[in-house]
């Protein structure tokens, strides 16, 4: 489980992470970038990133295409392009330029269902999985990015299998879940909770009412009541009662 922040046009992906130095960049000019495809996706890297990185890419996309269309309801998808830069200055004069904005720290992005953006680090291959993630549920409901964050983010969190240990996160030893409208609030404001807890909040969800539904909650932008039929102070209640029952 990592904590990220992502954006689609206004949504960010933090994962903060020190090049490794393995001797993947060359300088060159990002006019005529290097470019590889597969079955479903298609990689551009820019920064003079060589097509040695590409292959982790690749195989962790298409291992879990099949299965995150299947848990999404989907039968098929646009081919998703793979832009990935080594320059984080680049990287986010590209966002700027795009969405208008930066931010500083953030290794991924989604812009649009068919177009994802990472900075290349050591973990690439999971970026681009979790980011995957986020254009897959864009199809489902093209209104979805970031609205609301918790589901946002607790969708690419489940799909891309970054589970953390329940035991491991503090507030949740001492009983103290946090409430959908705190998990909901903007990642500036200091909230990191969501990338811990999104994992066992899609794991309730579908455990107790099935993929079906957690579709329909997506489809619906985690409208709680209409979805699942339930109020948000119950769903608040269940998923701790779950949690507890499960990991504790």
């Amino acid at each position: 489980m990592r904590n990220r922040t992502n954006i689609v046009l206004l949504s960010m992906l933090l994962f903060l992470a020190k090049c490794s130095g393995d001797g993947s960049v060359n300088p060159k000019d990002n006019s005529n970038p290097e470019s590889s495809s597969s079955e479903h996706f298609s990689i551009i890297l820019y920064d003079g990133l060589n097509q040695n990185i590409t292959g982790p890419v690749i195989k962790m996309l298409e291992d879990n295409y099949a299965r995150v269309l299947g848990d999404l309801n989907l039968i098929s998808m646009n081919r998703v392009t793979v832009k990935i830069w080594s320059e984080e200055s680049n990287f986010l004069n590209d966002m700027q330029s795009d969405i208008g904005t930066r931010y500083p720290g953030s290794t991924g992005y989604v812009y649009g269902p068919a177009e994802v953006r990472i900075l290349y680090r050591g973990n690439a291959a999971q970026t681009a999985l979790h980011e995957f993630c986020h254009a897959a549920s864009l199809v489902v409901n093209y209104r979805f990015g970031n609205n609301p964050r918790w589901l946002w983010e607790a969708v690419a969190i489940y799909e891309s299998g970054e589970f953390r240990d329940p035991k491991s996160i503090g507030y949740l030893v001492s009983g103290n879940y946090p409430s959908i409208e705190e998990l909901n609030s903007d990642f500036n404001a200091g909230n990191n909770k969501i990338y811990e807890v999104g994992y066992l909040i899609s794991e309730y969800i579908i455990s107790n009412w099935g993929k079906t539904s957690y579709v329909n909650l997506i489809k619906s932008n985690g409208n709680i009541a209409a979805a699942i039929g339930i109020t948000v102070n119950q769903f608040e209640e269940e998923w701790r009662h779950y949690v507890q029952s499960r990991y504790f």
